[in-house]
């Protein structure tokens, strides 16, 4: 009889633990919101940064390991490459780089987002010394380090066909649309 009330009271126990729904701790939910405000200001800062010519300040709106991809040069690879990529850009008295975005996606999760818009670059063509406008899009994407601030990661530009050639692509279209 003491076997069998043991054997009860164990499968009793166990069927209890089976029967008890595990409930796993559900993650905080992602504001989003409050994640593209945090990359909408950090490019206000970061304009201010390019305005300045604060090399130290640009360059820290990057994360330690970040790329900055520009098809007029190789890729400038972590700190010391966008570092010195930077300095040779600002020290260009001509130089000025202003971008704005006009949407910024966050992953559901919280871990990335993309900000994709449009820049323009002003710069001294060496050759000619005449100051060279460009205007392009650009994605830059974020990951949030470990204090929560957000800091690029992946940086890329397009520059955009020269004006004459946009012009005169907006004229074929318009006059193959009057047709």
């Amino acid at each position: 009889m003491k076997a069998t009330r043991v054997l009860f009271c164990a499968s009793a126990t166990a069927l209890a633990f089976a029967c008890t729904p595990v409930t796993t701790p559900q993650k905080p939910q992602v504001d989003t919101a409050k994640i593209v405000d945090a990359i909408k200001t950090d490019e206000v800062h970061w304009n201010a940064d390019w305005a300045a010519k604060d090399v130290a300040k640009i360059v820290a709106h990057y994360a330690p390991d970040a790329v900055e991809m520009d098809p007029s040069a190789s890729p400038a690879v972590a700190t010391a490459g966008i570092e010195a990529d930077t300095r040779q850009a600002v020290a260009d008295p001509g130089y000025t780089l202003t971008f704005s975005s006009d949407k910024v996606d966050v992953a559901a999760s919280g871990d990335l987002a993309a900000a994709h818009g449009t820049y323009k670059q002003t710069s001294t063509d060496p050759k000619t010394k005449a100051v060279v406008t460009e205007s392009g899009s650009y994605v830059t994407v974020y990951k949030p380090r470990p204090d929560g601030v957000w800091k690029a990661v992946w940086d890329i530009s397009t520059p955009g066909p020269p004006a004459s050639v946009g012009a005169a692509m907006a004229g074929a279209s318009s006059a193959k649309a009057a047709q």
